[in-house]
């Protein structure tokens, strides 16, 4: 695949990932409402269609030789735009604090462990990694980059009615995954390492989902603090994309 154009190798990527995780959820009569009720339930909607995601993706990077541009990046932006990544993983702790794990079950915590860390290494390397190296290789600008690959993260999420999550919902997650994909691309910038989105996005999304399956709710103090990081996140991109 070295000759594909890069921004063709992207949208590759991306809808190749988008089908083998949809055509899985729909096989696995996955139900978005229900995806952690269960040990069951987190490996039909989680490991097995993102684990499949996450193999194809890394295929794909071999096979365009993109590993060592995917992984690192050369940090760009200025030094308290790091407030962003540090944000992100106070609130998790904040909120991972208030999880009922007694509810879950150890088998159930785990395996959503699991799962979640492969949602989060899955879409950081289609989103942080691959689409941002395909419109770097294209010769496209930073801003660009960050166009690109944060509107396809925040549209990735727009799969889930295929699942049962309703319209609205579905509609509100995509324009707040644009936000939450800006936080993600500075902590990238920043850091100038993939693997510390990977483990953020995980973490986020193992509190956010460990609260639905054992029948919690986030911390409003978390919450409050996710509209700030949101805020701080629109703020800091402006200055690393200018830098």
């Amino acid at each position: 695949m070295a000759d594909v154009p890069p921004i063709l190798a992207g949208a590759i990527a991306f809808v190749a990932y988008v089908l083998v995780v949809g055509i899985l959820w729909r096989v696995g009569r996955v139900d978005y409402l229900r995806m952690v009720a269960s040990s069951g339930a987190v490996v039909r909607a989680l490991i097995v269609p993102i684990g499949a995601g996450l193999v194809l993706l890394a295929g794909l990077t071999t096979a365009l030789g993109w590993w060592p541009d995917v992984l690192s990046q050369a940090r760009t932006g200025p030094a308290w735009a790091l407030a962003v990544p540090a944000l992100f993983l106070v609130l998790s702790a904040i909120s991972i604090a208030r999880v009922d794990f007694s509810a879950l079950g150890s088998r159930r915590t785990v395996l959503l462990a699991v799962g979640t860390v492969l949602v989060g290494a899955a879409e950081e390397l289609l989103a942080r990694g691959l689409l941002v190296v395909a419109a770097q290789q294209a010769g496209w600008s930073l801003t660009s980059a960050w166009v690109f690959s944060t509107a396809l993260f925040a549209l990735l999420h727009a799969i889930n009615v295929l699942v049962g999550m309703p319209w609205p919902a579905m509609i509100g997650q995509v324009v707040l995954s644009f936000f939450g994909g800006t936080v993600l691309f500075v902590t990238l910038m920043t850091t100038g390492s993939l693997l510390v989105a990977v483990v953020l996005h995980a973490l986020w999304d193992f509190v956010t989902l460990a609260h639905q399956g054992g029948g919690t709710t986030t911390p409003r103090a978390a919450g409050a603090g996710l509209l700030v990081l949101y805020v701080l996140g629109a703020v800091a991109v402006v200055f690393v994309l200018t830098a």
